[in-house]
């Protein structure tokens, strides 16, 4: 039985009303009583007369969301409170049998959502069973002094997380609610907003928020910050058709984590760097295990990890080096979920390093052979043939397990795929043990055509050979496959009838060289064959004369060794890049250079088109780029410009000269380029301009974005960009246009490894020249090291340097003259400039001079100390007072020094120094002044 009071309607007077299962029971209360029902209330009285039917949830798909309404005397109206909490939600849920609340927005309504406010200041402990059962203010139609209603948002509604998305973790990227329908995306959010949603993501404060600007006027949504959920701030409809998502940042956690690679030959490789907030930092090189590789492969979708190169081998970071170690399993998708420990102490000696990509042969009769394909940021493309070769493919099959390369069809032999083709273009020696291992170029690389993808023929892994260690695919100690296991070859009598069975079926050529090879340089290496016999005519090594045997330690036997005919390679050494650079020939084994004698830029130009470099530019001899060491391979060369190799060209003959290292030639080839900014304030930022093809071109800012910039700075060695500039910002500059519709990615080691338009090819001019500022300041001048003069000062002005020549000869006179002036200070009196001052007056202006402003800001640039650090110090004892008698003998001889000193008239030398010094104050002070004049408009 339940009780309660109520009124009655007929007399007035109260009633107790007994609730039963069947219904109410009113019964009336005397008048003598009724003083003593004061305790009766309208909580009460609700509490019986109003039911689940006097109270919905309007405006929403849902009836477990909305705002809150309540119906009184015939009509429906809304909640007027200034608080609305989880609490008093969490009742109207529960009363509505809409599970548990998950928001208690307020909520500014559209015009025609206007509804007129009838309960008023509703209070809740949270564990009534209705609304009723709170706290209930007056029932009344006054206007409520608040703009908005309140909003309850149930578990059975709607709603179904608050999440950040296109993020690189969960506690990073753009605010989102999602729904049963759908998603609201929230835009305009500050710092307050951003901190709600990240402390309900559990990603802790925010660092960073779509909005840095303080416009606040026209919010969405407005968040004290201290709110339990994004869903309890203040929501204004009217702004929200006003969002403008293209001025949104991201919202970033400070327990947001990602990772990149950068310093590498393209996204997948290089120096791992770990964002943790807003702040990146590198990891020790022991920090770094398998799986933990293999998850940052993962997160940064490029297939697995490689390999894990040590000692800072994409070069030293900077910055923090985190002590914390991942301790990843291996299959998280992102190292956020991977678990966390402590870790190493390292410098940046030790920075971690990581090579990660997949490739993969497709459309072919097995997985050896195909269309080659790679796979960047989670899709799969065809790889452009251009440049590719034998040597390319030789790496990639020992990569793919797939043996040795047997042939490269014709680009598109396989099909040319459905997506874009990947513009790199490797140049492998063949030795490497990843495609990513060799160079690559892309920049300005001219389109691949449509369907001209690289192939590949791999001959697979049964009874495959390879040659390691050595100077080329086709020279080194030989290996083979056998049950999938690639093992030593050895031979206490190996020859060159076994070494031309291993160039024919490597497709090397002839047999030039058979000797005994060192063994492997570390562990222990299953021993593949021994005694092998070979007339010279087999096809392939095992069907030699051979024996198996089991597996013996490195070193205990004698090795297979070949040199083929085809390990004949070019090269360019001690140069700026791959394109330039002292000419070396590999030639039985043995690097070598080439005689300047009769070299010319015909010769020139068959080098600069083997290696893939563009057209010649210059043949410079006399060992320009530097004296090499060993063989001299060639001489008197006479090339006609069209040869396919320079071996191909009229010589001397291999190793028959008459020449000194003081002699070897070189190339300079036109894809060989370099990087500057000019026209900026440092060394750091400016017009981006390149050197290619002989001569200085621009940047167009088509498509120009802080990626590109990143990229730059990172070549100039100037730390991370902090703008990319376009229109020219640094003045317009010269020449060319070389490139126009740049694509980085941000992580390239150098501009060279983006994506453009081919060289020259842009329909820009240089009023859209692309600039950089990166962060670095100039680099300082160490002792010992060139002075090299920034671009500023190298267009100064004649006065300018003089003026800065001068400047420290006017602090060391100013300085001298300071000193005299103290010491003679009555000098200049006499000479009627400064009248006859007293001394005090004198004293008086010098307290004034900004020397003690100078000193005073001196004091603030220092580092701040607490004042209980000083506890050391002794405070200075006050001086005694005077006695009467003294004091008055002081002020005496005070004054009559004062008398001599202001009677004491100047010396003909003072006159003649005050003149002197005088004139040679205004002189350096003019010199100086124009010096300093800015002599560009830009610096």
């Amino acid at each position: 039985m339940a009780w309660g009071c109520s009124q009655n309607l007929s007399t007035g007077g109260p009633v107790i009303l007994l609730g039963f299962p069947g219904g109410f029971s009113a019964i009336a209360v005397p008048a003598a009583l009724t003083g003593r029902l004061s305790f009766c209330s309208s909580r009460v009285i609700n509490h019986f007369f109003c039911g689940p039917d006097d109270l919905r949830l309007a405006y929403r798909p849902s009836p477990c969301d909305g705002v809150v309404l309540v119906w009184h005397e015939g009509a429906w109206g809304h909640v007027c409170n200034w608080e609305w909490t989880l609490k008093e939600a969490s009742v109207v849920c529960r009363q509505l049998g809409c599970g548990r609340a998950v928001g208690a927005p307020k909520y500014v309504p559209l015009p025609r959502e206007a509804v007129r406010p009838w309960l008023h200041n509703v209070s809740c402990r949270g564990d009534e069973a209705s609304l009723w059962g709170c706290s209930l203010g007056p029932w009344t139609k006054s206007e409520c002094p608040y703009e908005w209603v309140v909003v309850a948002l149930c578990s059975s509604g709607t709603f179904r997380e608050v999440r950040l998305v296109k993020g690189r973790s969960p506690c990073a990227g753009l605010p989102e609610i999602r729904n049963v329908n759908g998603v609201d995306r929230l835009c305009g959010l500050h710092r307050e907003e951003a901190t709600v949603f990240c402390q309900e993501l559990g990603c802790g404060p925010a660092l960073q928020a779509p909005r840095q600007d303080g416009s606040v006027a026209r919010k969405y949504m407005t968040c004290v910050g201290d709110e339990l959920t994004i869903r309890n701030c203040r929501l204004n409809n009217k702004f929200r058709s006003g969002c403008d998502f293209q001025r949104d940042a991201q919202v970033v956690c400070s327990g947001h984590m990602e990772a990149r690679l950068v310093g590498g030959e393209h996204s997948c490789a290089g120096r791992l760097e770990v964002r943790r907030g807003l702040t990146w930092g590198t990891v020790c090189d022991a920090d770094l295990d398998l799986a933990t590789a293999h998850v940052v492969c993962r997160e940064l979708q490029c297939g697995t990890a490689v390999s894990t190169p040590k000692g800072a081998h994409f070069g030293q970071g900077s910055g923090l080096v985190w002590t914390e170690a991942f301790r990843c399993v291996g299959n998280e998708s992102l190292l956020f979920h991977c678990p966390r420990g402590p870790g190493h102490q390292c410098g940046h000696g030790q920075d971690a390093g990581l090579r990660c990509s997949e490739f993969r042969l497709v459309n072919g009769s097995s997985a050896c052979e195909g269309r080659v394909e790679l796979q960047v940021q989670g899709a799969w493309a065809p790889l452009c043939a251009a440049h590719w070769d034998l040597a390319d493919a030789t790496v990639l099959c020992h990569q793919l397990d797939c043996g040795n390369a047997v042939a490269t069809p014709p680009g598109g032999h396989f099909g040319g795929g459905a997506s874009a083709l990947w513009p790199d273009k490797v140049h492998c020696v063949g030795t490497e043990s990843h495609l990513w291992d060799c160079p690559v170029s892309t920049l300005g690389a001219p389109a691949c055509g449509p369907g001209h993808a690289a192939a590949a023929v791999c001959s697979g892994l049964p009874d495959a050979l390879r040659l390691r260690d050595g100077q080329s695919r086709c020279d080194g100690r030989v290996e083979v496959s056998l049950d999938g296991v690639w093992g030593r070859v050895l031979d206490e009598a190996w020859d060159l009838r076994g070494a031309a069975v291993v160039c024919r079926q490597l497709g090397c050529g002839a047999a030039e060289r058979a000797y005994e090879a060192a063994a492997p340089a570390r562990g222990t290496v299953p021993l593949g064959l021994s005694r092998v016999r070979c007339a010279g005519t087999e096809p392939r090594l095992t069907r030699c004369s051979v024996s198996a045997a089991p597996l013996v330690s490195a070193g205990v036997s004698r090795d297979a060794g070949v040199v083929c005919s085809g390990d004949l390679q070019v090269r360019l050494a001690a140069g700026p890049g791959r394109c330039a650079g002292r000419v070396e020939l590999l030639h039985a084994g043995e690097w070598g250079t080439v005689c300047d004698d009769s070299w010319d830029l015909r010769d020139a130009q068959v080098v600069c088109r083997q290696l893939g470099c563009g057209h010649a530019l210059s043949a410079p001899g006399a060992a320009h780029f530097g004296a090499g060491a060993g063989r001299i391979w060639m001489d008197e060369l006479a090339c006609e410009g069209h040869e396919a190799a320079l071996w191909r060209c009229p010589s001397g003959g291999w190793g028959r000269h008459d020449c000194g290292h003081k002699e070897d030639a070189g190339v300079l080839c036109s894809e060989e380029g370099e990087l500057r900014v000019r026209g900026g304030e440092d060394r750091c930022s400016g017009r981006v301009e390149l050197w290619h093809a002989g001569s200085w071109g621009t940047v167009c800012d088509d498509s120009w974005d802080l990626a590109d910039a990143e990229v730059v700075c990172r070549q100039l060695g100037c730390g991370r960009a902090v703008g990319a500039l376009a229109g020219a910002a640094f003045g317009p500059g010269s020449g060319p246009v070389w490139l126009d519709e740049v694509g980085c990615r941000g992580s390239e080691a150098s501009l060279w490894g983006c994506p453009a338009e081919p060289w020259g090819r842009g329909d820009c001019g240089h009023k859209e020249d692309a600039g950089v500022r990166c962060a670095d300041p100039p680099l300082p001048v160490f002792p010992g090291s060139p002075l090299v003069l920034a671009p500023a000062l190298e267009a100064g002005t004649l006065p300018m340097t003089l003026g800065l020549a001068l400047g420290p000869l006017l602090l060391i006179i100013s300085l001298v003259l300071g000193s005299w002036w103290f010491r003679a200070r009555g000098a200049c009196r006499g000479s009627g400039m400064l009248g006859s001052l007293p001394s005090e007056g004198v004293y008086e202006d010098i307290g004034a001079a900004p020397a003690g402003e100078k000193d005073e800001a001196a004091g603030a640039s220092g580092a701040a100390v607490p004042e209980e650090e000083y506890d050391d110090v002794a405070e200075p004892e006050p001086e005694p007072e005077p006695e009467e008698g003294d004091a008055e003998e002081g002020d005496a001889e005070g004054d009559a020094e004062g008398d001599a000193e202001e009677g004491a008239p100047l010396s003909p030398t003072g006159v003649q120094l005050c003149a002197v010094a005088s004139m040679v104050l205004f002189l350096l002070y003019c010199c100086f002044a124009r010096g300093s004049a800015p002599a560009h408009p830009y610096i």
